[in-house]
């Protein structure tokens, strides 16, 4: 059987070597999931929008979500766990907020940072154009996540597609 990689390897070596790039990649993948961590029902009404440390920022709808989601407190720190550290993130906290919520669910604005990341329109990114290296450089990082074999198909498409949308917004902030 082959050795397998760490995404987070593969994302440090051949993509993105600068710090910023990669914290906001790896937040975009972690956040990409955050449907599966949490189920439709939350994920309608909660938004992760950073990480300090070692604590999980999410955006709630308002303080009757966020009170359900303290319930699941435990369950959430598990199954993040299970998702957020194939990418080398350790979440050991998650505190809600529910005063942000208006300015990350219509996607305005995260917190302001070099590091932070900022969601843009689907017709944004698609029209973002990836230069020659760009795409070669990701087509070898998609092209691994494909050869993980041990996480679903589903799984494997989200990750590729959060990359490349993250390298896109990134292209738009630059």
């Amino acid at each position: 059987m082959g050795e397998f990689n760490k995404i987070s390897e593969i994302l440090d070596e051949q993509v993105f070597n600068k710090n910023a790039c990669l914290a906001s990649v790896k937040k975009a993948v972690a956040f990409g999931f955050w449907k599966n961590i949490t189920g439709p029902k939350f994920a309608k009404f909660s938004k992760p929008y950073d990480i300090k440390g070692k604590t999980l920022l999410v955006a709630v709808k308002n303080p009757a979500v966020m009170q359900e989601l303290i319930f699941y407190k435990a369950t959430l720190l598990e199954k993040i766990k299970n998702y957020f550290s194939p990418i080398n993130i350790e979440i050991e906290e998650i505190r809600y907020d529910y005063k942000n919520w208006q300015q990350v669910s219509v996607g305005t604005s995260y917190l302001k940072g070099d590091e932070s990341l900022e969601y843009y329109s689907k017709e944004e990114i698609e029209e973002v154009k990836l230069g020659k290296y760009e795409e070669e450089e990701l087509q070898k990082v998609t092209n691994t996540i494909s050869n993980l074999t041990f996480l679903d198909e589903k799984l494997r498409n989200s990750m590729k597609k959060n990359i490349i949308n993250s390298a896109k917004a990134k292209k738009i902030r630059n």
